[in-house]
C-alpha cells in the first residue's frame, strides 16, 4: 500500500540516497539515489513523496516518487 506523504529530508550525501522524516508519524524515510540525486536534495529540504514499506526493516519506508515543496508548502513546479 502506498501512501502520499510530506517529508524533510535529515541527511543528504552527494553520489548516495537521501533519509528523511515523515511529519506524520516521525519515521524514517529512505530516498533512493535517483530520486535524491534529480532533485539535488540537500538537509532540510521538504519533499512531498509517495511512499511505500520498505522491504529492508530500517528505514521502515521508502520513496518511490518525490517533489520538492515550496516555503508555502506547495509542490514545486518545473
Amino acid at each position: 500500500m502506498a501512501a502520499k506523504v510530506r517529508c524533510i529530508v535529515t541527511n543528504s550525501e552527494e553520489g548516495r540516497g537521501a533519509f528523511a522524516v515523515r511529519v506524520d508519524t516521525d519515521e524514517t524515510v529512505y530516498i533512493p539515489h535517483g530520486i535524491s540525486e534529480v532533485l539535488e536534495l540537500e538537509d532540510f529540504d521538504e519533499v512531498l513523496t509517495i511512499l511505500v514499506r520498505n522491504q529492508r526493516v530500517d528505514p521502515p519506508w521508502m520513496a518511490i516518487k518525490a517533489r520538492r515543496l515550496d516555503e508555502d508548502g506547495q509542490p514545486v513546479t518545473d
